[in-house]
């Protein structure tokens, strides 16, 4: 397949990205927190015969570099990461948004403030909300990384919320942690912070503004989202579609790459299926 590789400078930070495949229409994919574009390997490869596919890192992970300043990585300046990813590669005047977990706040805020530049979106373990678990991680997270015993995050992750992926991903983010260098732990601890005073999403985004068609997807086994609170959130986005998978945790097509069909199902329909 075609690929280009690509950074982009935003104030105090150098973002690789890849585009692969080169379609007329162009989904932009984001990922979660610490996830690198790795993540989107078997996506790309679902996708790449009819869209241009855009991956790229978030500045405090993988291949991208905080150039100055502190290593805290406020969400106005993830916006703004993003918004320039979208207007660097984008083939057409509208693309598509494909998110993941903390990416899918990114993705409806970008979709509800800038409208016309977001044709469809997939929200994908949308974390409307923080619930006990997710903030009782963050504090056994954050306790180990105050204490020096870095090498309990990635299991104590895996343990609330990955405990459906393949081993290999499992030894994968148990190894991505352990190589963290200080800067990024701090990265990840004050995106914790963060996570942790954002209860309500409604708050930050007015979901009433998005105008893509919006899919949302989640995991019935999924530990750290709050169910109850995304069947609120889908029905103030105007357009959109909400499916709970079973016997499916946070990692989605990670645990079961037939999802990718569901997916697809959603990127291709008319508007009158």
């Amino acid at each position: 397949m075609k690929v280009q590789k690509g950074s982009i400078s935003c104030k105090r930070f150098h973002v690789p990205y890849r585009i692969y495949g080169d379609k007329p229409d162009t989904i932009v994919c984001i990922s979660g927190a610490k996830q690198t574009m790795a993540v989107w390997k078997s996506f790309v490869k679902h996708f790449v015969s009819s869209f241009s596919v855009v991956v790229f890192d978030l500045p405090g992970t993988g291949r991208a570099e905080i150039l100055s300043g502190a290593p805290h990585v406020t969400f106005e300046e993830q916006q703004r990461v993003l918004l320039n990813v979208i207007d660097e590669t984008a083939k057409a005047d509208k693309v598509v948004l494909a998110a993941a977990s903390w990416g899918t706040i990114l993705a409806a805020y970008i979709a509800a403030k800038f409208p016309t530049k977001i044709d469809k979106m997939i929200l994908g373990s949308f974390g409307v909300s923080t619930n006990d678990t997710i903030l009782d991680l963050i504090h056994q997270g954050q306790s180990a990384f105050k204490t020096g015993n870095i090498e309990n995050i990635a299991p104590l992750m895996i343990e609330c919320f990955g405990q459906y992926i393949p081993d290999s991903q499992k030894q994968q983010m148990i190894s991505q942690f352990s190589n963290m260098d200080e800067r990024e732990l701090v990265n990840f601890y004050e995106h914790c912070e963060f996570v942790k005073s954002s209860r309500d999403i409604s708050k930050l985004i007015n979901l009433g503004k998005i105008k893509a068609k919006t899919l949302v997807i989640c995991g019935e086994q999924d530990t750290i989202l709050d169910h109850d609170g995304i069947r609120v959130a889908v029905t103030k986005i105007p357009n959109c579609v909400y499916k709970l998978v079973p016997d499916t945790g946070h990692f989605l097509h990670w645990e079961r790459p037939a999802i990718l069909n569901t997916y697809s199902h959603f990127l291709h329909a008319t508007e009158d299926a």
